[in-house]
């Protein structure tokens, strides 16, 4: 979150854990909603279930939107936290992604599409989404040379 701050070239989301919850974040406006079902029994949205992690149908549904309106603003950096089993299994961000890879994938370097991607699903999320020009970053210091 620090290496966005105050940058106005950089849209997309981040997922933030706030009190124990998984949260989405617009970066751009810096609203914050639940996408993390804190109890499923008493719930009466829609729920999409990945391992013991229940998230709001809905709030996929807006993140995606936030995305898909960051992407046609084509930002220096589109940030999308994050690719994991959901989206390999075409849910979650994943039609955000797939637009964002054909948009970014062969941009100029001045044009950067950043996914947060847990290192055990690297090599997966690079093959699955078909990703031909990428850098596997490991620590946002590595990014400010490019921000």
């Amino acid at each position: 979150m620090q290496w966005c701050s105050g940058q106005s070239s950089i849209l997309g989301i981040l997922m933030p854990d706030m009190n124990g919850r998984r949260m989405i974040m617009n970066i751009k406006t810096q609203e914050v909603f639940d996408i993390e079902c804190p109890d499923i029994s008493h719930n009466t949205e829609p729920l999409i279930t990945v391992g013991r992690f229940h998230f709001y149908s809905a709030a996929f549904e807006k993140a995606n939107s936030m995305l898909e309106d960051a992407l046609r603003q084509y930002p220096r950096w589109l940030i999308i936290d994050e690719a994991g089993k959901l989206e390999l299994d075409k849910k979650g961000f994943y039609t955000s992604i797939v637009n964002a890879v054909k948009k970014y994938d062969h941009a100029t370097g001045e044009y950067n599409l950043l996914i947060t991607v847990r290192e055990d699903l690297c090599s997966e999320v690079i093959s699955f989404f078909n990703m031909t020009h990428y850098r596997v970053v490991h620590h946002a210091g590595e990014l400010l040379t490019h921000a």
